[in-house]
């Protein structure tokens, strides 16, 4: 069974409700009867050990003990050996885990946007028709918007991220006279929104207040 940071948040919520239920179990005990209660384990304790093995599935860890760990899910390096380094793995996995969620999209890591990009630029750039050429340069701000996306995760800004159809109608300015057609065809179907995104830059940032 895989137990993710969602069921671990489910088995605390129903541990505190069941207080009233049970005034007289510790903390730990409840947790151990909303554990076996919603997810059908043992006791909470298996519930954490299953909750451990979902954090590292997406880990690869190098055979060299002086290189780090990165895992593919949320992009975080860091030091497998280390308990402040797991922990710190744990906080941002769980960020993305939730916004993941909430978000029904999970952004693409390095390699896949590095793809996304590279492929969308070319056929941006090809010799295609139209609509062929727009759904090139869609791939490639769909790679800048998941990189965007990606580091207002870790940031812990992602709940005011632009969507992607209004990072489209931000992002135009970005792009270089080599897109002077395409960017038309941006404007008219998803709008023009300048000044949102930095010139040059391809990443949405909250504006100070």
């Amino acid at each position: 069974m895989q137990v993710t940071y969602s069921h671990i948040k489910q088995v605390k919520r129903v541990a505190k409700t069941l207080k009233d239920t049970y005034p007289s179990l510790k903390l730990g005990q409840r947790q151990d009867k909303a554990a076996i209660q919603e997810l059908g384990v043992r006791n909470y304790h298996e519930a954490t050990r299953l909750y451990d093995q979902w954090l590292m599935l997406h880990v690869h860890t190098s055979p060299d003990s002086d290189s780090v760990s990165k895992c593919s899910f949320c992009e975080f390096s860091f030091a497998a050996d280390l308990k402040e380094d797991r922990e710190a793995h744990r906080e941002v996995h769980e960020r993305f885990h939730e916004a993941s969620e909430a978000l029904s999209y999970s952004p693409a890591h390095y390699a896949q946007r590095e793809i996304m990009k590279r492929k969308g630029h070319e056929q941006a750039l090809s010799a295609e028709p139209l609509e062929a050429r727009l759904e090139g340069v869609l791939l490639l701000l769909r790679g800048w918007f998941d990189r965007s996306l990606s580091k207002a995760i870790h940031r812990d800004y992602w709940r005011k991220h632009p969507s992607f159809d209004l990072y489209v109608s931000m992002i135009q300015d970005t792009l270089s006279s080599n897109y002077a057609e395409l960017k038309g065809v941006l404007k008219s179907r998803y709008g023009y929104k300048p000044g949102e995104i930095a010139a040059g830059d391809s990443n949405w940032y909250p504006k100070a207040r």
